[in-house]
């Protein structure tokens, strides 16, 4: 639908949105910093990827499935919060076909892109889930690790109670497991 703006409007929106030259040349000289966006989109019906893993994922090709969506967040830009959700996906297929290195791999990417993009939330429970992925793996090394490191997030950053609660709750529970250690 075209919406059509009275040229008033327009132009009293441009004043107000443009900023006088006075404040153009502080902004200048003021240090800039972009912040992390964290805005991540699923596929939708129609877009390719959607189309593509939804076959996939009915014939239970799950290792072919995951690596349309690695190769989805592999050709995103680093650190574009999108690719956290295609990381994530690609690890689960991975673990569901039995490839725990790659499902531990995809799951580290999912944890450091939330890491970069300030989500140390889910940081925290993306490196709970690749601690997880080290027992079946049989990787007692890369528990400990996920298991630290996880449960640093949650003391130093600001977790709500609950949030720090339930991450301590997993990672007693993952470091429970038995394994050869």
């Amino acid at each position: 639908m075209n919406r059509v703006v009275p040229l008033a409007a327009l132009a009293a929106l441009l004043l107000a949105v443009v900023p006088d030259s006075s404040v153009a040349q502080e902004a200048e000289l003021r240090p800039m910093y972009e912040l992390p966006t964290i805005t991540v989109l699923a596929p939708v019906e129609g877009d390719p990827l959607y189309d593509q893993v939804m076959a996939l994922y009915e014939q239970a090709r799950w290792e072919d499935a995951a690596k349309l969506h690695r190769d989805a967040a592999e050709s995103m830009p680093k650190n574009d919060a999108n690719a956290y959700a295609e990381y994530d996906r690609a690890a689960r297929l991975y673990f569901y076909a039995g490839e725990y290195g790659e499902a531990r791999d995809m799951m580290e990417n999912a944890a450091s892109i939330a890491e970069a993009t300030g989500d140390m939330e889910s940081a925290a429970y993306r490196h709970i889930d690749a601690a997880f992925i080290a027992v079946w793996e049989g990787y007692p090394g890369k528990r400990r690790e996920h298991v630290e490191i996880a449960e640093r997030y949650a003391n130093e950053y600001d977790f709500g109670k609950e949030d720090a609660s339930h991450v301590y709750a997993l990672t007693r529970g993952v470091g429970t497991l038995p394994m050869d250690e």
